[in-house]
């Protein structure tokens, strides 16, 4: 589904490119991913752990990164992540310091509504978001108005969030009930750390 507003609605802050990664890096860098390290780590709600929705990856410049609660290292760039950072950067114009990954198995692995908002990333951050594997949708959602834009992500495609989408907007990949195979998300960020 290509992304369309209503009449009146606000147009979300980002840029997408649908066909960012030739068919070839696509191939090649979804395979790579899968062969990385992977965990499926632990959230606190109402008191009680549950596991994660999806499993996890943290790579990138030699920071410490803090997530719910815990501080972690990033590990070492890969070389296919650091020249996907390399051409997003060269792309946009925009600074990258490390890289989130999010596998989602299934289709019942997800990632609820939220905004990228640790003081690590700094103030209006920028976010670019590269998928491989199977398409998921992600959705955008105004945190005022509760418009919701939705963009199907498929496998090479590059969605970046401009600062003040983080601000004003919030995003999820919700569980889906249709049969979808393994998606793999990376999400390129800045960090505060290294602009000091």
């Amino acid at each position: 589904m290509n992304p369309s507003l209503t009449k009146g609605a606000v147009a979300p802050p980002v840029q997408f490119y649908p066909d960012f990664l030739s068919p070839a890096d696509n191939l090649d860098w979804f395979e790579k991913s899968k062969a990385l390290a992977w965990a499926r780590g632990e959230l606190t709600m109402y008191g009680k752990k549950i596991p994660v929705p999806r499993e996890e990856a943290l790579f990138g410049d030699d920071f410490r990164y803090e997530y719910r609660g815990a501080l972690l290292q990033a590990a070492p760039w890969p070389d296919f992540l650091r020249e996907a950072r390399d051409r997003i950067q060269a792309l946009c114009g925009l600074t990258f310091h490390f890289a989130v990954g999010n596998r989602y198995v299934t289709g019942k692995d997800s990632i609820g509504w939220h905004s990228d908002s640790f003081p690590q990333i700094g103030a209006r951050p920028a976010v670019a978001s590269l998928s491989l594997g199977s398409t998921r949708r992600f959705k955008l959602r105004h945190k005022a108005s509760r418009e919701v834009i939705d963009y199907d992500l498929e496998s090479g495609s590059l969605l970046i969030m401009l600062p003040g989408c983080q601000e004003d907007w919030e995003h999820a990949v919700l569980k889906t009930a249709r049969p979808v195979g393994e998606r793999i998300n990376w999400t390129f960020r800045p960090h505060r750390d290294a602009q000091l």
